[in-house]
Parts: C-alpha cells; sequence; structure tokens
C-alpha cells in the first residue's frame, strides 16, 4: 500500500513538472509513463485520463498555495492592500513563466481565483473569510465585503492572464488599475 502511495506521488510530480512546461494540450501520458517507468495500463490504474490527474494536481497546488498565503499573512504583519498588490505581482510572474497558471484546459489561476461556479466561488469566499479573520485577529479592518475581495483578486488575474492580448498599454495601464482596485480595502 505504501508503496502504491509513493508511486502516485512520483506520477503526480512528474506529470505537474511535465503540465507546466508544456501545457495540458502538449502533454502526452505515454511520454510520462516513460519517465515514471510504468506501463500505461499502471497509469490507468491511478487516474481514468489526463483530465482526471490534471484536476488533481490543480486541487493539490491550489490547496498549497492556499495554505502558503494564510501562512504568509498569519507571520508578516503586511498590510491588506500591501499583501493584494504583492499577490497580483506575483500571479504576472507565475502567468508569464508557468503554463499551468495559464493553460488552455483547465488553469490554476482560474482555479484559484474564477467565480464562475458555484463551487469554486464558496471556496474562494471561504478563503478570503480566512484572510480577513487573520487580519482581524490583528485589529485590521477591511472595508471591501468578502465578495469584492474576490472579485478584485479575480479582475487582478484577469488582467495579468490577458498581458499579452492587451498589448504595450499594460504596462502603463495595469497600476492604475490595481491602485484602484485595491484602494477599496
Amino acid at each position: 500500500m505504501e508503496e502504491r502511495a509513493e508511486l502516485k506521488i512520483k506520477i503526480k510530480e512528474a506529470a505537474s513538472q511535465m503540465f507546466m512546461q508544456q501545457g495540458f494540450k502538449d502533454f502526452r501520458i505515454q511520454q510520462l509513463t516513460n519517465q515514471v517507468g510504468i506501463s500505461l495500463g499502471g497509469f490507468y490504474t491511478f487516474y481514468k485520463d489526463k483530465e482526471a490527474l490534471y484536476e488533481e494536481i490543480l486541487r493539490d497546488e491550489k490547496n498549497r498555495i492556499r495554505k502558503k498565503i494564510l501562512t504568509i499573512i498569519e507571520k508578516e504583519n503586511q498590510a491588506p492592500k500591501d499583501f493584494f498588490a504583492d499577490l497580483a505581482h506575483v500571479l504576472l510572474d507565475k502567468t508569464a513563466t508557468n503554463k499551468f497558471y495559464t493553460n488552455e484546459y483547465s488553469s490554476l489561476l482560474e482555479s484559484l481565483v474564477w467565480n464562475d461556479d458555484p463551487i469554486t466561488a464558496e471556496d474562494n469566499l471561504y478563503f478570503i473569510q480566512q484572510i480577513r479573520q487573520i487580519w482581524a485577529n490583528k485589529g485590521i479592518v477591511i472595508s471591501a465585503s468578502n465578495e469584492e475581495l474576490a472579485a478584485a483578486v479575480a479582475t487582478l488575474a484577469i488582467l495579468c492572464t490577458h498581458k499579452e492580448k492587451i498589448g504595450v498599454g499594460f504596462d502603463s495601464w495595469y497600476p492604475v488599475i490595481e491602485k484602484s482596485l485595491l484602494a477599496r480595502l
């Protein structure tokens, strides 16, 4: 049983690196199985298809990122405006360098910030509530509602994801939009 769990971790770690570098569309199960040293049948004992593998990796990564964010907020005395500005800049960097964040199938960024389905919206609001509670325990009050905070983060993420489509005006307008969105905090 322990060997099986270790193999699943090995599959997910290798697949995660491949998804980051290649994206979902160019990912090949055969390439993964060759790299991990298992048969195609071995892969299918763990996952129905590459979509199921990808979705599990997204969930794991989303949970890891959220836990890391909560730990950072808990340990640092960073004001909400500064934190959300830093988060937006990290997203901007990640969308430029990691295909996991901007994948054509389903991206990590979508999973973290989009509020277009009830489960994701509920997860996002719960996460915002956790952040708000940590700040409240430190005596920091945020004037924006949970829904407004979630929408501000999603708006910043949309801008970061579509930087290339926006074009050369992005660099001059992004700081203005970011400042305007974060002014509500």
